[in-house]
């Protein structure tokens, strides 16, 4: 394993008189993407719930946090996300249904997010979101184009704020309903590109100092709907290179 930090997240819920724990613990840092990443995931709570409820809780708590996320777009056969139940705790009903749904999936997110920032050779952590597309699945394929791309993820290494190379993964993205002149992109708060152009506003300098970050968000509007999806990614460097350069399994 190329990890260089552990991975762990607990969380806490009141039940009447009882208390609900939730803890998990990852590995996770190269070949990392939807689906078949190269990940282990296990966790475990006290509540007392049916296999059906909990397969239904760790449905819903993967596919916003361990499908969200890539490190190199590469993936592998032996990952698992597994979550067991002691049931010594209350029991998952009706009433508090929501509230263990939110823990196991904050505690997802969690591992989720170490995974990525303890991506092999990252030196930043990046969010991408893309919002008012027509569906979600547009939303999430072009999240995916750009948190993909090696253009992009190279000239966030560098420091880049190459708005181009952005924009042209969103355009080849496999999406449904695209109109380019609707598109707008930020880099945290600052505003790149207005109607699928550069902003009239926009400075390099103001790009370069985002860029600068160990935390961006790209923040993505389709202004075609009203969807929305979140994925994170990383930079690609220098390290990552060496690192599977050497490494053999």
């Amino acid at each position: 394993t190329t990890d260089t930090a552990p991975k762990g997240s607990s969380r806490r819920i009141t039940v009447g008189a009882s208390t609900i724990t939730v803890t998990g613990i990852a590995k996770g840092s190269g070949m990392i993407r939807p689906d078949m990443a190269t990940m282990l995931a296990f966790i475990a709570t006290d509540a007392r719930v049916s296999t059906k409820v909990m397969q239904e809780v760790l449905q819903a708590a993967v596919d916003a946090s361990f499908n969200r996320i890539t490190v190199d777009g590469d993936t592998s056969t032996n990952d698992a996300c597994v979550l067991l139940a002691s049931g010594k705790s209350a029991a998952v009903d009706g009433t508090n249904y929501a509230a263990f749904q939110q823990a196991v999936t904050e505690v997802c997110i969690e591992l989720a997010q170490a995974i990525v920032r303890d991506g092999e050779g990252a030196t930043k952590f990046i969010t991408v979101d893309v919002i008012n597309g027509a569906t979600e699945a547009d939303c999430l394929e072009a999240a995916y184009t750009i948190a993909h791309s090696p253009l992009v993820k190279t000239a966030f290494f560098a420091s880049d704020p190459n708005w181009g190379r952005i924009i042209a993964a969103i355009g080849r993205a496999p999406i449904g309903k695209l109109d380019v002149n609707k598109v707008s992109i930020q880099l945290d708060d600052v505003r790149i590109v207005s109607r699928g152009a550069l902003d009239p506003n926009y400075t390099e300098a103001q790009g370069a100092a985002v860029m600068k970050q160990a935390e961006i968000t790209v923040r993505v509007d389709l202004g075609v709907g009203g969807a929305k999806a979140t994925v994170w990614t990383t930079d690609l460097s220098h390290e990552y290179v060496r690192i599977n350069a050497e490494y053999r399994s």
